[in-house]
């Protein structure tokens, strides 16, 4: 009977601590349960979290993004090519980031309960947050280096631009000495060189502009005088020319006037010798005498007259022959 009661009181305990045993084992899990429900929705609720943060900061860096586009900074830039900036690296730059490839538009999902679906869209919502706010910053910067070599060369241009105008101004304030019609113009070159020579560091391109411009107008009024001068001389020179070309004709008028004038009152008469008159000789015609002779014996031939020959007889021309005129009484021809 003791040894029935032993096992009967072995046998309750056992059933006692095994009930007590799945009591503690149900408890456990009960207590894991709830500690892994509360995990869970702790993590849901932390994910929504995450990703709703995430996509604020996605809409704001996104209108910044598009807001740099509205500044005048970037519009500025957009319109600079690399022939104006004093580096041409700025311009690719700007260019590289303008054109970069912006990333696909990323939701937080709002109807899930899947907390790792939560968290991906998070992140993927948080780097093109990202994404945007560094791009936005980049491009901004871009823009302005390009705007600030743009400005680093024009400054240098407008150094280089009055610089080599205040050598010619130079040299046209040496060369213009003596040869200007008013002098004030080379008095205001020279002050216009002074002002200039001041402004050698001068970071200011407006004024180096206007600098130039002054010493522009200045040596124009300068060579404008220089022209003028010259126009001067040659009309005075022509004047000149003319005066004395009427000085040389006038004093020749009377030097001609003084050499004539004796010729009208002192010159003696001139007679010009009389042509002498030519008189032929006179001839005379000769008188034939015959010769005396002695009674002659007979009586001579008669001899034929000449008929314009000589043959020995009288002369043939001239009138010196004989005629009736030259008849002897002692001439026995027979006329």
């Amino acid at each position: 009977m003791e040894e029935t009661n032993r096992k009967h009181d072995g046998k309750k305990r056992t059933v006692i601590i095994a009930v007590v045993v799945v009591a503690a084992l149900v408890a456990g899990g009960l207590v894991w349960w709830g500690v892994a429900s509360h995990r869970a929705g702790t993590r849901l609720a932390q994910a929504r979290q995450a990703c709703e943060w995430a996509q604020t900061d996605y809409a704001t860096a996104r209108k910044t993004y598009d807001d740099v586009a509205k500044n005048k900074t970037y519009a500025a830039a957009v319109k600079i090519d690399a022939k104006q900036v004093k580096d041409a690296k700025t311009v690719e730059t700007f260019a590289a980031a303008r054109k970069a490839e912006a990333p696909e538009p990323v939701a937080c999902p709002t109807d899930t309960k899947d907390a790792a679906q939560l968290e991906r869209a998070a992140a993927g919502v948080r780097g093109a947050a990202d994404w945007y706010a560094s791009h936005a910053t980049g491009t901004l910067d871009a823009a302005e280096k390009v705007v600030e070599s743009r400005d680093a060369k024009t400054l240098a241009d407008a150094r280089a631009a009055l610089a080599r105008r205040v050598t010619e101004a130079r040299k046209l304030y040496d060369s213009s000495k003596g040869k200007v019609a008013a002098g004030k113009t080379r008095d205001a070159l020279k002050q216009q060189l002074d002002a200039a020579g001041a402004l050698k560091d001068a970071k200011d391109v407006k004024e180096l502009k206007d600098a130039k411009a002054a010493l522009d107008q200045a040596m124009a009024a300068v060579t404008n005088s220089v022209h003028a001068k010259q126009e001067e001389d040659r009309k005075a020179a022509q004047e000149q020319a003319q005066r004395e070309a009427e000085a040389q004709a006038q004093a020749a008028e009377q030097a001609q006037q003084a050499y004539t004038a004796p010729q009208q009152s002192y010159a003696p008469a001139y007679t010009a010798p009389a042509t002498p008159q030519y008189t032929a000789p006179q001839q005379t015609t000769p008188q034939y005498t015959a010769p005396q002779q002695a009674a002659p014996a007979a009586p001579a031939a008669p001899v034929a007259p000449s008929t314009g020959g000589n043959s020995g007889g009288g002369p043939i021309s001239g009138g010196h022959g004989c005629g009736s005129v030259c008849t002897s009484t002692t001439d026995t021809y027979d006329r």
